[in-house]
């Protein structure tokens, strides 16, 4: 097996080198259900944290997560609102958002100007917390919709966003698979072709709507396809506590059980946050605001979420026999769920399959190699 993993440009490995082991806690004192997740896409943007819920009200005490220090507060009609970071000796700097006040002694440092933004940085020994110290009260200020807590976890030395379920996991119940609501095909301009047409075209699964820890869906209808044709998913995690729905932590397209597209969203350079509207179909967002994520990656896309074998995930219809493509699904906490259908190589005229790479092909390699850009996995 071979494999080349590479981030995005001017970005070197996300994991900072850790200093000590520490204690993750619960930033407020009730049960958390989630409002949105890590890594949901935007226009532009992934979803930087977690949206934890404040009942729709404004003055929740929130607490620190972790051991560490207040190094940052800012101020601000926009964005964060009033947010207060604080940095932790294991390498992370965790980040709350959109609150109403700071604790007094935070407070007490602002004397407020009118001005639109403010912004305080303090010293390792100037405001020490320990996991479970006050440090604010949730507001809905900044770009907010409505009262909840925003919550962010970044590598201190790079600021790559990460998701603060590797820390917070054990306080937050979740025991519902993702759900896939269609799959939305992409023949390869000139080389491909998918249910007689050359466009994309969606396809519902017409999966029902239940929440269980594992499912497994086929779809009885069979496509038919050949040459080179792309895939996306419109998809939603869920859990058992509300309406809401979130992004995907995992996707994996499998072909004939071989893997051929991975996306794990985990840590996310700020770097790549636009390539957002590349990974996602963004031109389909503005007419639907539904977003089918590809599962192949585009050139030029760096997002290092983004995992594919040699031929970028596209799927090469080369054979006139029949495949069976099945998505998989899972949450942080392993629930998942299976989507299969099959589709039919036909040879239709004009387009001619390409032959499939070769795992050695030397022009790749090469090419790879002076363009670290892209995750490539033979499989």
């Amino acid at each position: 097996m071979i494999g080349l993993f590479f981030a995005c440009s001017n970005h070197k490995h996300q994991t900072s080198n850790v200093k000590c082991q520490i204690t993750y806690t619960s930033p407020v004192d009730y049960d958390i259900i989630l409002a949105g997740n890590f890594g949901e896409p935007r226009p532009f943007h992934f979803h930087g944290g977690i949206d934890v819920k404040t009942e729709n009200r404004e003055g929740k005490l929130i607490y620190s997560i972790a051991d560490g220090y207040v190094s940052r507060i800012t101020i601000n009609m926009y964005g964060f609102g009033n947010a207060i970071y604080v940095a932790h000796p294991d390498g992370n700097t965790s980040v709350y958002c959109h609150l109403k006040r700071f604790d007094d002694k935070y407070e007490a440092l602002f004397q407020r100007t009118g001005k639109d933004t403010l912004s305080l940085v303090f010293p390792e020994n100037k405001f020490p917390v320990k996991a479970g110290d006050l440090i604010a009260i949730s507001g809905n200020t900044g770009h907010s919709t409505g009262p909840h807590l925003h919550l962010e976890l970044h590598d201190t030395r790079t600021w790559a966003m990460r998701d603060p379920l590797d820390k917070l996991a054990p306080v937050i119940s979740d025991t519902v698979a993702p759900q896939a609501h269609s799959f939305m095909a992409y023949p390869m301009q000139g080389e491909g072709v998918f249910n007689g047409g050359f466009s994309k075209q969606t396809f519902g699964f017409g999966a029902p709507d239940i929440k269980l820890q594992t499912s497994n869906f086929k779809l009885q209808r069979t496509f038919t396809a050949w040459g080179r044709v792309g895939f996306a998913l419109w998809a939603d995690d869920y859990s058992e506590k509300t309406y809401n729905h979130y992004g995907i932590r995992q996707t994996r397209l499998l072909v004939d059980g071989c893997e051929v597209f991975r996306s794990v969203v985990d840590s996310i350079p700020v770097s790549c946050q636009s390539e957002v509207n590349r990974w996602g179909d963004y031109d389909h967002w503005r007419r639907t605001h539904i977003w089918y994520m590809k599962s192949f990656r585009e050139r030029g896309v760096r997002l290092p979420v983004l995992h594919t074998n040699f031929d970028q995930g596209v799927v090469c219809f080369d054979q006139e026999r029949l495949y069976e493509l099945t998505y998989i699904l899972t949450d942080y906490y392993g629930n998942e769920s299976r989507y299969t259908f099959h589709v039919r190589g036909e040879r239709f005229p004009g387009i001619k399959a390409r032959p499939r790479r070769q795992l050695l092909n030397e022009y790749l390699l090469w090419y790879q190699c002076l363009w670290p850009r892209y995750s490539f996995q033979h499989l």
